[in-house]
């Protein structure tokens, strides 16, 4: 049973992307992750951790299932061994093997560890009640979606999003919750890994003085260039990789009232977070230091329900260098350098290659168009 604790807080720790792998037990990226990990343990002192998907290299299972779960194991350990629940959600590298069934076993071979399939066969949807500190009340629910993987027809999307059965499940067991709750929706909280297709409006056109600083929308909004809007918080690394097709979940939550805010992952560069129609809709960068980054950005999010009023809750980041931590798996630029800097960086390194890219393909037409002449 989740519970608010004694002083009436109930604490989630986020961990995204951590693409943690096989070589985990000599690797320096692992003890950089740990690093993490053990001081946002510390510091916050969650009541749940969750993992928001892409978590350890599933192609293990299928090669060697025992090694999967003993590694799968030390990636959880620094949360299961204080005795913290950890729920874990499916992102769409969990479903790469195409061994759902086997994954979801090998999570819930580990104590402590929460992933289940309540809704749709096939999928590993799942929702955590929080009670009050005297455990007599349900306060608010915590819901933990399958988003999937790449989309079984590409001309429709390229990832794959939530699917109308999934969306009814919710519905139905939202409305039960509210039955139960004296007609009142119970106030509700989403953890997915690929985002909703409304995270865009928390962004806006480039103007043509800030393209240097902008990001690339992702597949059918390339041809974009996107910036934080006004009022939105946080860093905006990449255009985030939502489904093109948009199924109706965000709007599924808007209709059935409750959810006050909704965390995902998948997008490793971006940790903006902003209100869409009165919903919170935050992106959670990597935790980890394997998958594509961004210099020390690596970090975790915090978030905190009061039991006086469980509708509300505060949120924070907290970056890698922020706890004072230093990094054994970046090298000596990236390890010394701002955040800020970092991204500036890598901003001109990108630039340099189109530029590099532009001149090449200018110098092998010229040289071309020469041999013609020839």
């Amino acid at each position: 049973m989740l519970k608010f604790n004694d002083r009436g807080k109930f604490g989630i720790l986020l961990f995204g992307d951590i693409h943690e792998k096989e070589d985990y037990a000599t690797s320096p990226n692992f003890r950089d992750m740990q690093k993490l990990m053990n001081a946002a343990l510390d510091k916050y002192k969650p009541e749940l951790c969750v993992f928001l998907g892409d978590n350890f290299d599933t192609p293990l299972c299928k090669k060697n299932p025992e090694e999967f779960v003993k590694g799968l194991s030390a990636l959880c350990e620094p949360v299961t061994g204080r005795g913290i629940p950890l729920a874990a959600i499916m992102g769409n590298h969990e479903h790469d093997p195409g061994i759902d069934r086997e994954v979801l076993e090998a999570y819930n071979r580990i104590d402590g560890v929460i992933m289940r399939s309540d809704g749709v066969e096939g999928k590993a949807d799942f929702k955590e009640l929080v009670y009050s500190r005297d455990g007599k009340k349900a306060l608010a629910c915590l819901w933990f979606i399958d988003s999937g993987n790449v989309c079984v027809n590409r001309s429709v999307s390229h990832y794959d999003y939530v699917h109308t059965d999934q969306i009814k499940w919710f519905e139905e067991e939202t409305e039960k919750l509210k039955k139960e709750n004296g007609g009142v929706p119970l106030p509700s909280y989403i953890f997915q890994h690929i985002p909703v297709p409304e995270e865009y409006n928390l962004l806006r056109k480039a103007k043509l003085w800030e393209l240097p600083v902008s990001v690339r929308g992702y597949n059918t909004l390339k041809r974009n260039r996107y910036v934080g809007a006004n009022g939105v918080k946080g860093y905006v690394g990449e255009g985030p990789c939502s489904p093109d097709y948009n199924n109706g979940q965000f709007e599924s939550w808007k209709k059935t009232g409750g959810v006050r805010a909704a965390f995902f992952g998948h997008d490793h560069l971006n940790d903006f977070s902003g209100y869409v129609d009165g919903i919170y809709l935050a992106q959670h960068k990597t935790g980890g230091f394997r998958a594509y980054t961004d210099g020390c950005k690596s970090c975790v999010r915090y978030v905190e329900l009061d039991e006086n009023a469980p509708g509300d809750f505060r949120d924070e980041l907290k970056h890698f260098k922020e706890f004072g931590l230093k990094s054994e798996s970046l090298g000596p630029v990236f390890r010394t350098i701002s955040d800020r800097q970092s991204l500036f960086i890598h901003t001109a390194f990108r630039s340099a290659g189109v530029i590099a890219a532009v001149s090449a393909a200018a110098v092998t037409l010229k040289y071309a168009a020469e041999r013609k002449k020839k």
